[in-house]
């Protein structure tokens, strides 16, 4: 039982209590016409007001905190890339790093893996290391805690799946750049939620904030 259900049942507890001996709904031998109109209103007129406060606590609110982007954070993002050679699914786990003003820096290991890739035989896997640069953080102007964050993305492979087609140490990506919507959550503001806003790309994630106070 949480704090709100113990006030309400103290309110009633109370008002129940009112002239006990002569409450037509305790003791109907004492009641009158008059006693049944004067306790129904009082019995109504306390429940309204405990319904008033219940209503007019604040839920999950944490003034003390600013809605923005900023520290450390870990991820975990999935989807799919559309690529003239077809679909391409993605997964990939990281961290960035968001500065006072607003700047971003971050690396993460990504998996590939073609159904068909670009030279036409066949499926591909892929392992990649993701250099993240450059990045800012545009902050919704009505909604502080919504906006986009965009960056370049560098991608090198570091294991294959066939290396006669595409070696270790292959830029596949160089210098692309790429964005996000992200939307804060959480009672410390810890969570992102993450969609790609990259063309061609269908992709959702979260992130967590790594150093909470």
């Amino acid at each position: 039982m949480n704090f709100l259900h113990v006030k309400l049942a103290i309110t009633l507890y109370i008002l129940l209590k009112l002239k006990t001996k002569h409450n037509p709904l305790v003791n109907p031998a004492f009641s009158t016409h008059e006693e049944k109109m004067n306790i129904l209103p009082r019995l109504f007129l306390g429940l309204s007001l405990s319904a008033l406060s219940l209503n007019s606590l604040p839920v999950f609110a944490d003034s003390g905190r600013a809605c923005r982007l900023g520290d450390s954070y870990g991820f975990l993002y999935n989807g799919t890339n559309h690529t003239r050679s077809g679909p391409v699914t993605m997964t990939q786990t990281g961290t960035f790093f968001i500065d006072n003003r607003g700047n971003l820096n971050g690396e993460g290991t990504l998996a590939f893996q073609f159904s068909n890739f670009a030279d036409g035989k066949g499926p591909l896997w892929l392992l990649l290391r993701e250099v993240q640069s450059r990045g800012v953080v545009i902050t919704d102007t009505k909604n502080p805690c919504t906006g986009i964050v965009e960056f370049v993305a560098n991608m090198t492979v570091i294991k294959t799946s066939d290396s006669s087609r595409v070696p270790v140490g292959t830029v596949l990506i160089a210098n692309a750049p790429r964005s996000m919507a992200y939307t804060i959550s959480g009672r410390k503001n810890e969570r992102i939620d993450l969609i790609s806003t990259s063309p061609g790309t269908i992709a959702s994630g979260v992130a967590h904030k790594q150093n909470q106070d």
